[in-house]
C-alpha cells in the first residue's frame, strides 16, 4: 500500500517522516496525539461519499438518542463500500504505528458525528473519554469537513479541570491518533453548515 503523504504540522510543530511505510506523523509538544496522513490513498470522493452515507444513515433515524445530536448508531467498519475499507484500514494501520508494533486487537468500531451551530449544546457538558471496555485503548478523530471558521478537537491531558489543553488542527485525510482514556469534547462549530468527524475506538492487547 502506497501512503506517502503531504507533510503536515499539528499545533504549529512540523511533521517527522515515518521511516517504514512514508506517512508524515504531526507530533504535538506532548507527544500525546499522533498524526497520520493519507492524501495519497483516501481522495475528496471518499470524503464526499462517506459524508453522504453519514447523512442518510442519519436521516433514517439511526443514531444515538441519548448522546449530543448528532452521532451515528451504526457501526461504519462494518460497513461494505469501499471507501469504509480504505478508513477502516487506514485507522488500523495508524493504530500499530502508534503503538510501534503490532497488536492483538479488539471491540474496533467507529461512528460518524455530525453538528452544527444549531445542534451544539453546552460545550461544558461534552468533555468526555472512550475508556470504557476495562483494556488498554486508542481513538482516532479523522475531519470528513470542518467548516473554515469551525474549531477541531479539544484536548484536555490533565482532565477537563487541568491545565495544558490544546487543539487537535483540523487536518484533511489525517487520522489522528491518541489514547482513549484522554478526556476531549468537539471544537465549537459557530455555522450553520455541518461539521462532520469521523470517528473511531479500538482495544488492544500488550
Amino acid at each position: 500500500m502506497n501512503t506517502s503523504s503531504q507533510d503536515q504540522t499539528v499545533n504549529g510543530l512540523a511533521p517527522v517522516q515515518d521511516s517504514n511505510l512514508g506517512i508524515a506523523v504531526s507530533i504535538p509538544q506532548t507527544s500525546l496525539v499522533k498524526s497520520y496522513n493519507y492524501s495519497s490513498l483516501i481522495t475528496e470522493q471518499d470524503c464526499h461519499d462517506a459524508m453522504a452515507c453519514a447523512q442518510s444513515i442519519i436521516d433514517a433515524g439511526n443514531y444515538f438518542k441519548n448522546s449530543p445530536p448528532y452521532q451515528t448508531q451504526e457501526n461504519v467498519f462494518g460497513r461494505t463500500e469501499p471507501f469504509w475499507l480504505k478508513y477502516r484500514m487506514t485507522f488500523l494501520t495508524s493504530v500499530f504505528l502508534y503503538l510501534g508494533k503490532e497488536h492483538r486487537v479488539a471491540n474496533m468500531m467507529a461512528w460518524v458525528y455530525m453538528t452544527d451551530r444549531k445542534t451544539q449544546p453546552d460545550r461544558n457538558t461534552l468533555w468526555h473519554h472512550h475508556n470504557k471496555h476495562g483494556m488498554k485503548g486508542l481513538s482516532g478523530i479523522l475531519y470528513l469537513r470542518v467548516p473554515a471558521s469551525a474549531a477541531g478537537t479539544e484536548i484536555a491531558p490533565n482532565g477537563p479541570e487541568g491545565n495544558g489543553k490544546f487543539y487537535i488542527e483540523p487536518n484533511s485525510h489525517t487520522w489522528n491518533i491518541y489514547p482513549s482514556e484522554v478526556w476531549h469534547r468537539p471544537g465549537l462549530n459557530p455555522t450553520d453548515e455541518f461539521r462532520f468527524v469521523l470517528a473511531a475506538d479500538i482495544g488492544y492487547y500488550e
